[in-house]
């Protein structure tokens, strides 16, 4: 007895939305941001840092608490985890010459800055600049390692 059956699959020309937070471009514009309003007269940012701020600026719906986090009004340490898409992000930064690492620091490039001027003009991302100018300086390197579990 033979049970097999063939299956035609069908293909749709439908588009399929990807969600924000799995587009390159729009990670590379968060690490962009985190560089300059973070890093300011430097214009870099460690490595571990910047994906911590990239993992706060996705979750939108957790700003409260990455807030009070960050202000010390709660000793609870919010959860920040792994996120492989970021350092995807990183290196197609890294590719195009927004960015350079050196020492584990990430260095925003002239290109890099153009880009920025580009996300300003366009007037997009205006929460998470908000974001970044209130709290982002208040991720200290002992918020860091608190966050990391001790890696600092």
């Amino acid at each position: 007895m033979n049970n097999e059956r063939n299956i035609t699959p069908l293909i749709s020309d439908k588009p399929y939305p990807v969600p924000i937070e799995m587009r390159p471009l729009w990670r590379i514009g968060l690490i962009i941001i985190s560089i300059i309003r973070v890093g300011g007269d430097k214009k870099y940012l460690d490595t571990k840092k910047l994906n911590i701020l990239v993992w706060m600026l996705i979750r939108k719906n957790r700003w409260p608490e990455y807030e009070s986090y960050l202000k010390e009004q709660t000793v609870d340490i919010p959860l920040i985890s792994v996120d492989t898409a970021t350092y995807k992000a990183t290196e197609l930064c890294m590719a195009k010459s927004l960015v350079s690492l050196s020492e584990g620091r990430l260095h925003i490039t002239d290109t890099g800055e153009s880009v920025y001027k580009i996300i300003l003009e366009s007037a997009v991302m205006q929460e998470e600049l908000e974001f970044l100018d209130e709290l982002g300086k208040k991720l200290t390197d002992a918020k860091v390692k608190g966050l990391t579990g001790g890696l600092i």
